[in-house]
């Protein structure tokens, strides 16, 4: 049984009104294809085009940016197993094919100069070709649907444009090209039949040649008319949000210059902006532009916030630095963007505006410099765009990548992707943070390794949750990550919304989100609770690990003699009857400043398994070195990415891995946590080591502490890595007290709630609960859900029983 005592006569602070927002990136077809619901993949027929400055060595298959970094290619169809998954056929033009007649991309006859090419169709007598959409082309029946293409010929060209059914006619519009400039042609379909792998065709009854620039497909009834997909900006707006992060995200900064993320390439009209390869491996028109989000925006009632580019292409992926002309274009692109949100119809980019409907500005409250980078480079970019910014919009607010001496921001973006114990530990991740520093924005996060969209994976982000809530002083703004994805186009999972070209459902971290958003109250009061701990489930090979020279012998483990086995940035010499631990010249760390950073290991023996056991070796003691052991040492599974990633990964890569390592420094040992960058998990101890010999190093492990030894005597006994069971947070309003309660064990918890005021006997719970496993798909998208409920009993000491594995908002009623 838990305990929970809420004090509400102890007011903490406000809530923060803007603390659940949504970050939208276009990943995994979450734009065109998506949210923005374009029926033809490839309107613009420059899926194939190779993105500049990058060269491929294997026919079309990857292609290699100009600072090394590997994507899928395709031809420009993407990924691997997007192909093999849709069985989709070769084709010369992505999701473009023809029938008795030829296609070809023509760079010398475009629509406009941002269209790179055009397409010339050679039509025999009544040839034709066909576009097969995102995995098909969808219609509902009753729905009516609007075409319309960019068209040119020498000659007059009778057309019919048709959706298809099995090659049969669903419904069909005729067009005239007669002319030989640029001309653009309407017609409108209402569908007679509901159809979901449906083609769109476009046949030719003479022979002859045409050109066409850009085409589009879409269904006529949008959200609030603004051409979004209804049921997804409505499961949007069942969020609650109160802010929107767009547009990315890694697209913002791209791999190269040509690929990076500008706003004036993101206005106007669709068919004149240009369109680039985006690094989740598939290229867009940008239909969904700066404007549109705005419009989204306005339409959800949100806080815009606004990401530009600052000056670099992505970090994580071999960055190219921005000359002084191209920083200060990009400088200037953003205040433009900004000129646009919020100036007059009068100004330059206002008046463009105004021309595509919207002669008030919108409303722009945030701007985010940059998308996860860091370093000198950022921070001096990040200055010039601040300084531009300000100087023009004082009342923007402003968020960076990174904190540093070097900078001034009101708000830190962070970032975290891991597995559910990581969010359940952490939790307090926020409360002993300076409150000298900047507010802070938890812009990315979600559970991507096991349990990745189930259950088990909601709870204990919603305990992280929890630790945002009662840290609302400081932790302002949050939003998961991604938020959509088409299941025939995933480059990353898990996404917040899933849908397919005529459905959609949400895993069950949507829930949290739609039950902490609604659910807010006006102020933080003071709780304090007590449950159980759960402890982490780590297991693996025990490690030596120290400085370089170190040499040991004799190490076993649970009586059995182990050898050196698997490299944690070390390699072992053998030495007669001892090794040597020397740096490994071959890992994944190419940066040198990097590599002096990280301290050397060796992992033993080949018992991943172990949870429990004893360890015991001889290592010589150097003065001036530092020298220790390690345990439970075992790779963390891959996340979704790393595991398509066309550049596979060794799962004992450091960066994938994190055990303990005891570490004796001089005449103090201390127990520490992490791969990399290690962490002090134990408070340091005195000890007394023989140097110039061999001192013995022995630790035993229980499913709960681990026990140090040196030299026979024991120095520390360490209770190991866990979470509380249970979290909770309270706010209140005048009339009312909002008790939010997670467990996160598998057993139900009563809990005792001890509250200071009197409220009513009948309460409202809302609640998230199931099977750790539990997970929603297109056939089954409510298998896990919110429940609401009307209960009794409640008063100043009263119990709820919270379920294993839940989510649980109660709303009581002061007296």
């Amino acid at each position: 049984m838990s305990q929970l005592t809420i004090s509400t006569q102890e007011k903490r602070f406000p809530v923060a009104p803007d603390l659940y927002g949504l970050f939208f990136e276009d990943i995994s077809h979450a734009g065109d294809g998506g949210l923005y619901p374009e029926m033809l993949r490839n309107r613009s027929f420059e899926d194939s085009l190779l993105p500049d400055g990058c060269i491929t060595n294997d026919n079309g298959k990857t292609f290699t940016s100009p600072t090394g970094w590997i994507d899928e290619f395709n031809n420009g169809e993407g990924m691997n197993d997007w192909i093999a998954s849709q069985k989709i056929a070769p084709t010369t033009i992505p999701a473009w094919y023809s029938e008795n007649a030829d296609m070809q991309l023509n760079k010398d006859n475009t629509l406009n100069d941002n269209r790179r090419v055009s397409l010339q169709v050679d039509f025999e007598e009544n040839g034709k070709i066909y576009n097969i959409g995102y995995n098909g082309i969808n219609q509902e029946k009753g729905d009516t649907y609007n075409f319309y293409l960019f068209a040119k010929s020498e000659q007059t060209l009778h057309l019919t444009v048709s959706i298809q059914i099995n090659n049969q006619t669903s419904c069909s519009s005729d067009i005239i090209i007669n002319d030989a400039n640029w001309k653009r042609y309407d017609a409108q379909f209402l569908a007679t039949e509901t159809a979901r792998n449906a083609t769109f065709s476009i046949q030719c009854q003479e022979k002859g040649t045409l050109y066409l620039g850009f085409c589009s497909l879409m269904p006529a009834e949008t959200f609030h008319g603004h051409g979004l997909r209804k049921d997804l900006a409505e499961k949007l707006e069942q969020m609650h949000p109160s802010f929107l992060r767009f547009p990315g995200g890694c697209i913002v900064e791209g791999f190269t210059l040509e690929t990076a993320m500008f706003f004036c390439n993101t206005v106007g009209p669709v068919w004149e902006r240009p369109s680039h390869w985006l690094l989740w491996h598939y290229r867009t028109t940008n239909g969904l532009g700066f404007h549109e989000y705005l419009q989204l925006c306005e339409d959800l009632k949100l806080s815009a916030l606004y990401v530009c580019n600052c000056g670099m292409t992505c970090q994580g992926r071999g960055p190219y630095y921005f000359n002084e002309a191209q920083m200060q274009f990009a400088i200037n692109d953003t205040l433009n963007a900004l000129e646009y949100a919020l100036g007059s119809s009068q100004t330059h980019w206002g008046s463009l505006r105004a021309k595509m409907g919207h002669p008030e500005p919108f409303s722009l409250k945030y701007l985010e410099i940059g998308n996860e980078n860091s370093g000198p480079e950022y921070e001096a970019c990040f200055n010039r765009i601040r300084e531009a910014v300000l100087e023009r919009y004082p009342q923007i607010i402003i968020v960076s990548n990174t904190r540093s001496e070097t900078i001034k921001t009101d708000i830190v973006d962070d970032h975290y992707y891991n597995m559910p114990e990581f969010f359940a530990e952490n939790i307090d991740i926020y409360d002993n943070y300076s409150r000298k520093n900047p507010n802070i924005f938890v812009g990315e996060f979600a559970v991507n390794q096991t349990y990745e969209g189930q259950l088990r994976a909601a709870i204990s982000e919603a305990m992280f949750m929890v630790g945002f809530e009662r840290n609302q002083d400081v932790v302002k703004l949050c939003s998961y990550a991604p938020l959509f994805s088409h299941v025939h186009y995933q480059s990353w999972y898990p996404n917040l919304i899933m849908f397919d070209n005529s459905r959609s459902y949400v895993i069950p971290s949507y829930y949290c989100f739609k039950l902490f958003g609604a659910n807010r109250g006006d102020m933080v009061v003071s709780s304090k609770e007590s449950c159980e701990k759960i402890y982490l489930s780590m297991h693996g090979l025990p490690v030596i690990n120290g400085d370089c020279g170190l040499t040991w012998k004799n190490a076993v483990f649970n009586s059995i003699p182990v050898f050196p086995t698997k490299s944690l940035h070390g390699k072992a010499i053998q030495d007669n009857d001892s090794y040597v631990l020397q740096e490994n010249d071959a890992d994944e760390f190419t940066n040198q400043s990097i590599r002096s950073q990280i301290l050397p290991g060796i992992a033993l023996g080949n018992d991943v398994e172990s949870r429990e056991g004893s360890f015991t070796v001889q290592i010589l003691a150097e003065k001036g070195k530092r020298i220790g052991v390690g345990m439970l040492c075992s790779p963390k599974p891959f996340s979704y990415y790393d595991r398509t990633d066309p550049n596979p990964k060794d799962p004992w890569m450091l960066f994938n891995l994190e055990p303990l390592r005891w570490i004796v420094e001089g005449n103090t040992a201390a127990l520490y946590r992490g791969g990399i960058s290690l962490t002090q998990y134990s408070e340091p101890k005195q000890i007394s080591l023989r140097y110039g010999e061999y001192n013995e190093f022995h630790y035993e492990l229980t499913k709960t502490a681990v026990s140090l030894y040196l030299n026979g005597k024991l120095i520390d006994t360490v209770e190991l890595p866990h979470y509380q069971s249970m979290c909770s947070v309270t706010t209140d309003t005048d009339d009312s007290v909002i008790i939010k309660i997670v467990n996160f064990s598998e057993t139900d918890d009563p809990v005792c709630i001890s509250i200071d005021c009197d409220v009513k006997s009948e309460y409202e719970v809302s609640q998230l609960t199931g099977k750790a496993d539990f997970e929603n798909s297109l056939d089954n998208p409510d298998q896990v859900h919110d429940t609401t409920t009307m209960l009794t009993g409640a008063g100043r000491c009263f119990t709820f029983t919270a379920p294993g594995l839940s989510v649980n908002v109660l709303k009581l009623k002061k007296k």
